[in-house]
């Protein structure tokens, strides 16, 4: 594997050549600068990393840092000094650069420092990637669902993800209400910026004030030191409060004061600390009904509640429930380890009955579950739980086996699709092969030989199955 390219800036000709030589001989490309300006305009050649020369006369080398810095804060930059010039390396170090060396460099030392500073620029890399991948799997367009139910939540993501008014998130717990709100943030303009989260039920009301506020040092017993609070930390981006309902009435008037001001003091302080933060809150509980019960405050309750996106329970989405299993087959084959990628029929009817009171949470427990307990490739019947298998007697006739797809694996478990027959739970054979057809399509990007080797059948068969259901002109 070819070794990167490394720029070495540096206007003695001896000294620069001296670390171009080693650099050369390790097998490395270089490009050798005089200048801070040439180097700069030669960053589009995309450098590995860069070894800077601290003092220079047209520009000296923590001017030439800064402005690689502002173009490309991720590129590795080693110093080059001299020994009386080393604070100045350490002021280097504070504006961003990997490590610094002293002249005349040591051969064995400065390769070593370059494949240190290399190392360490793929890791920064790596990372951001990864968060971009996580940023990405949160995107509304990777919600499965199909439905006008879930249509109706993508149009609304789209209605405000670029605006700052608040949101109201309400629907069961289990639904994905905390992965709509991140939907909206990193979907939105403001995507780079912080997305913090709080579970208001979660913590007693001293506990929850400090995390959401922040606090003094000597605020109380045992602050030690200022706390920077979660609203603080959510500045220019996005705060989720979960289960808001649970917040005590004393809470719930300072977030109303802030919610008023836009800025608020930490527990034990006195300076107003200003934030541009757009909240976005959620609950299980009629929050409606919490305020006519006196337990939550109408004027709060007026500032949450701007634009409300109901999240619809699995039952009124049970059509998704072969596409939720077949992501969820992905996504747990790797952590467990497992080739467990089927679900035979007769498993598939049981869980296309079953009411589903823990929403998709419990759906994801029940497929981990399943998969721990099979023997072999596919979860059957027996692999259920009880309180699942309990529905057998009750359940819809045998569906078409479901299997894990790699189109699933790339979306999130949140979908939304209604439920036929008028929320029997229950669905015919016919309208069962229909769905299956239809899930195979979509997961296979509408190839026909995909999607046929999918479910375990001949081209011709699955064409005669798309007329059948009158599909066959159907895309989409």
């Amino acid at each position: 594997m070819a070794k990167p390219l490394i720029f070495v800036v540096d206007d003695e000709p001896e000294s620069g050549g001296l670390l171009a030589y080693y650099l050369g001989k390790a097998g490395y490309e270089v490009a050798q600068f005089s200048n801070g300006p040439d180097c700069l305009k030669a960053l589009k050649r995309n450098p590995g990393i860069v070894c800077l020369d601290l003092q220079m006369p047209e520009m000296d080398g923590l001017e030439v840092l800064k402005r690689i810095k502002a173009q490309n804060s991720k590129l590795g930059v080693i110093m080059v000094t001299s020994n009386n010039a080393v604070d100045a390396a350490v002021q280097a170090l504070k504006l961003g650069a990997a490590d610094y060396i002293i002249k005349p460099a040591d051969r064995e030392k400065f390769l070593a420092t370059v494949e240190d500073t290399l190392d360490q620029t793929r890791v920064v890399g790596e990372i951001r990637n990864l968060e971009k991948d996580m940023e990405s799997a949160f995107a509304y367009k990777n919600i499965v669902g199909e439905s006008p139910a879930i249509k109706s939540v993508f149009t609304q993501i789209e209605q405000v993800k670029e605006s700052n008014v608040n949101v109201y998130i309400n629907g069961e717990s289990g639904t994905g209400k905390e992965l709509v709100a991140r939907a909206i943030h990193f979907s939105g303009a403001d995507e780079n910026r912080p997305f913090i989260d709080i579970n208001c039920s979660a913590l007693a009301e001293s506990l929850l004030e400090t995390e959401m506020f922040g606090h003094e040092k000597g605020a109380f017993t045992g602050a030690t030191g200022t706390h920077r609070g979660k609203l603080e930390l959510s500045d220019g981006g996005t705060l989720f409060l979960d289960e808001i309902a649970d917040m005590s009435l004393k809470l719930q008037v300072k977030l109303l004061r802030f919610l008023e001001e836009k800025s608020f003091e930490r527990v034990g302080g006195t300076k107003k600390i200003q934030v541009n933060v757009r909240v976005v809150s959620a609950t299980n509980k009629d929050l409606q009904k919490e305020v006519e019960k006196g337990n939550f405050r109408e004027d709060l309750y007026y500032r949450l509640v701007v634009f409300t996106i109901h999240v619809p329970p699995l039952r009124e989405r049970k059509n998704d429930i072969p596409l939720l299993c077949s992501y969820l087959l992905n996504k747990f084959k790797d952590e467990l380890n497992k080739e467990v990628t089927r679900i035979s029929p007769d498993a598939m009817s049981i869980l296309n009955s079953y009411r589903w009171p823990g929403n998709v949470r419990q759906l994801q427990n029940v497929i981990l579950q399943s998969m721990l307990m099979s023997q072999t490739d596919t979860i059957e019947v027996e692999n259920l739980p009880q309180e699942i298998r309990k529905t057998r007697d009750e359940a819809a006739p045998p569906v078409q086996e479901v299997s894990a797809s790699p189109q699933a694996e790339e979306a999130s478990a949140t979908g939304s699709v209604s439920e036929p027959n008028g929320g029997s739970g229950l669905i015919s054979l016919d309208e069962g092969e229909k769905q299956t057809l239809l899930s195979a399509l979509k997961m296979t990007n509408w190839n026909i030989s995909e999607a046929s080797n999918l479910l375990g059948i001949s081209r011709t068969t699955f064409y005669r199955k798309l007329k059948k259901h009158g599909l066959s002109q159907t895309r989409g």
